[in-house]
């Protein structure tokens, strides 16, 4: 009797635990979903211009910045264009779930920056991430 209850117990708390991706899982997911975006630019996106982040060195503060950024100018156009960047897309739920882990406070990117194109934004982001994921903390 007793070694039943405490089974029961065991498989509630484990099955209760939210599964975790792992920062590597993450970034190699956003790597594919980046790379998948930046191929299908497409001559709408050319009107979209997005803060230029200051990316050398790829700080986490930089993933959190370019969440901001794609979040409010981007996720909620409409059109199959612009489906990878809806919050409820892989692309932009790994970078709000790798963010989470690593970015203690964002300040939003200064309103005074000077601007690029969505399609120059991607390739860099794409870039910090790529760095990222080849950390020696993640292999």
């Amino acid at each position: 009797m007793m070694k039943t209850i405490l089974l029961l117990a065991f498989a509630v708390l484990v099955s209760s635990n939210p599964v975790k991706h792992s920062d590597k899982t993450l970034l190699g997911e956003l790597i594919d979903e980046l790379d998948k975006a930046v191929k299908n630019f497409s001559k709408e996106t050319e009107i979209i211009f997005l803060a230029e982040l200051q990316m050398h060195g790829c700080k986490h503060e930089v993933f959190c910045q370019a969440e901001q950024e794609l979040k409010t100018k981007v996720s909620g156009l409409s059109g199959a264009k612009f489906e990878h960047f809806r919050i409820d897309k892989k692309l932009m739920r790994n970078l709000n779930m790798f963010n989470m882990h690593h970015v203690k406070t964002c300040k939003p990117a200064d309103k005074h920056q000077t601007e690029m194109p969505l399609r120059e934004f991607l390739p860099k982001l794409l870039t910090c991430v790529k760095n990222e994921y080849s950390q020696p903390k993640y292999n």
